[in-house]
């Protein structure tokens, strides 16, 4: 009977990695953005390391399903490996406060991250009961060596293969339509209820326009965040469009409520300043859109040196 519930465990806690695993794919960029948010990593660096770290979750959740090496080695190191998420929550809740998602299941399953704390406690003391309770391996020394070499090469790939780096969702907007005026007048019409609070018709600014139900405009708003972090200086605005009460879910999940932004409503006012596509950043100088691009391909380094010129 014990040995029966020392396997259920193993597997269930294995599983447990797998599915933070796979839920931190789809998308992948809102787990890159946070190891660039508190910089251990580059936008060039972040996408390699949230891989190797996706890697590194299916390849435990694997060695505890198949039950290899628990007590020398696997425990022991899902214990580390938890015990630094765990470090990366408290300084997140120190930081910012217990808001947001922790990422611990990606976007499929929003967590805040006191919760991540929690759920990672609970599977620390998994894991120092099978280190405690666990017997012999049940696996001989020759298959170890053919299994665990295949395990972690195939996990550290997985990442690269299931989401390719720089993958993007489908887009039909036209980047190269560029050096018109945009009617950004229409924002501060009297019909307006909530109009920017500052001229954005003047001097240059970088204009996100989002949908608060979009899903990679909340992506795309996460990226901005973390931008705006890097460098406060870059002049971010961000036009939302969509119902009032979905505003709040927004912010928190986005986090972006600090960066100056408004609700602009009428969809006919809307299509003529931001067009169909969503998200889009245009990069405005004095009303003239001399830039735009989605939110997977905005880059902080472009943006700075367009603010140069």
């Amino acid at each position: 009977m014990k040995k029966i519930l020392l396997i259920l465990t193993s597997i269930s806690v294995g599983a447990l990695f797998i599915v933070s695993a796979a839920t931190k794919i789809f998308p992948m960029e809102p787990f890159e953005y946070q190891f660039v948010d508190i910089g251990v990593a580059t936008w060039k660096t972040s996408p390699y390391i949230a891989r190797f770290f996706i890697g590194l979750e299916f390849f435990l959740g694997m060695l505890f399903i198949l039950n290899i090496s628990i007590k020398k080695f696997t425990s022991k190191f899902a214990i580390g490996l938890l015990t630094v998420f765990i470090i990366y929550l408290v300084y997140k809740i120190i930081s910012v406060g217990n808001v947001g998602n922790c990422g611990c299941f990606g976007e499929a399953i929003k967590m805040s991250p006191l919760e991540g704390i929690l759920k990672n406690i609970a599977l620390i003391i998994l894991c120092f009961a099978l280190y405690f309770l666990s017997d012999d391996d049940f696996w001989n020394a020759k298959w170890k060596k053919i299994m665990v070499p295949i395990l972690f090469i195939g996990a550290m790939c997985l990442g690269f293969f299931v989401y390719p780096m720089n993958a993007s969702f489908s887009s039909t907007m036209d980047t190269k339509k560029i050096n018109y005026k945009v009617p950004l007048e229409l924002m501060y019409k009297a019909s307006q209820k909530e109009k920017p609070s500052i001229d954005l018709t003047k001097g240059k600014h970088v204009i996100a326009f989002l949908s608060l139900t979009c899903p990679h405009c909340k992506i795309a708003a996460q990226k901005i965040r973390v931008m705006q972090n890097q460098n406060p200086a870059i002049p971010f605005y961000v036009s939302l469009n969509g119902d009032k009460e979905k505003e709040k879910d927004f912010f928190e999940e986005t986090q972006i409520q600090h960066i100056p932004h408004n609700l602009f409503l009428g969809p006919n006012d809307w299509m003529q300043v931001a067009g169909f596509n969503l998200p889009v950043i245009m990069y405005i100088n004095n009303s003239i859109v001399e830039k735009k691009t989605t939110g997977l391909d905005l880059d902080q380094t472009d943006i700075e040196n367009w603010l140069k010129k």
